[in-house]
């Protein structure tokens, strides 16, 4: 993996770099190593008008590794051209998910685009040793944002899911996760402030209609109560899984009215 000490032309640290103890540190280096590709020809966005003309000029001068963060930022508001293809997107992937790692924006309209320019989650196109970097990178942010809550749930699910990660998959993935858990993280995005489901508007193709489908299953539904309920859970974790059991409740109803 690229030095966390790495610095720009202005002799600053190079932003979003990963220090060796980071939990992404091993996996970012694999990355680093298994999507090794020459510097394309074009930047694949488009050319004059969208990035800022010094970053576009010297975009492709700094090896991947030291690609600066606000390049990026750059190049995620620009529009993609006809030159993008999957060699761009091949390079640009490990500081991609690196930036990603470090918890920083990489698109200011949201995190849900940042793994959308190309299919990313579909293993057909990749090959083995890739797509296991990328499955891996996928379970591992998926698990911390769940553990932490430093995103909200489905912000991560729809980052994944309009990048061509299997829906079903990530349901799975997400009711994998310990009760109590899963009450906390869900009591974090619906209940604080908000007391309904969080839908990102991201969604595409029917994406937010399945995301809700299983928001409001019945599943997921008596795993919340069931913990509630239980007279073993703490006081605590049984408010918010009660809580979270309500919004699902409401969202049935409202669902069920309309």
């Amino acid at each position: 993996m690229g030095r966390p000490d790495l610095h720009g032309k202005n002799g600053k640290p190079v932003k979003a770099k990963l220090p060796e103890d980071h939990e992404f540190a091993e996996l970012i280096a694999e990355a680093y190593r298994v999507f090794t590709a020459p510097k394309p020809a074009e930047t694949g966005v488009c050319k004059g008008c969208c990035m800022e003309p010094a970053i576009e000029a010297d975009f492709l001068v700094p090896d991947i590794e030291g690609l600066p963060l606000h390049y990026l930022h750059d190049w995620y508001f620009a529009a993609v051209s006809d030159a993008f293809d999957q060699n761009i997107w091949r390079y640009l992937l490990p500081r991609v998910l690196e930036v990603l790692a470090s918890g920083e924006e990489l698109a200011y309209v949201g995190l849900e685009v940042s793994l959308s320019r190309f299919p990313t989650g579909d293993a057909a196109r990749w090959k083995a040793e890739e797509w296991a970097v990328l499955d891996r990178f996928q379970r591992m942010y998926l698990d911390r944002v769940v553990r932490q809550g430093e995103d909200c749930l489905d912000d991560v699910l729809c980052m994944f899911g309009i990048a061509g990660w299997q829906l079903e998959d990530l349901f799975e993935q997400v009711l994998d996760v310990p009760a109590d858990t899963l009450a906390e993280m869900l009591w974090r995005d619906w209940c604080i402030g908000r007391g309904s489901i969080w839908i990102t508007a991201f969604w595409d193709n029917g994406g937010n209609s399945e995301v809700f489908a299983f928001y409001t299953s019945p599943e997921l539904y008596k795993r919340m109560a069931d913990l509630a309920l239980d007279g073993q859970t703490p006081p605590e974790i049984a408010e918010k899984a009660l809580a979270v059991a309500g919004v699902i409740e409401q969202a049935v109803a409202w669902d069920a009215g309309n």
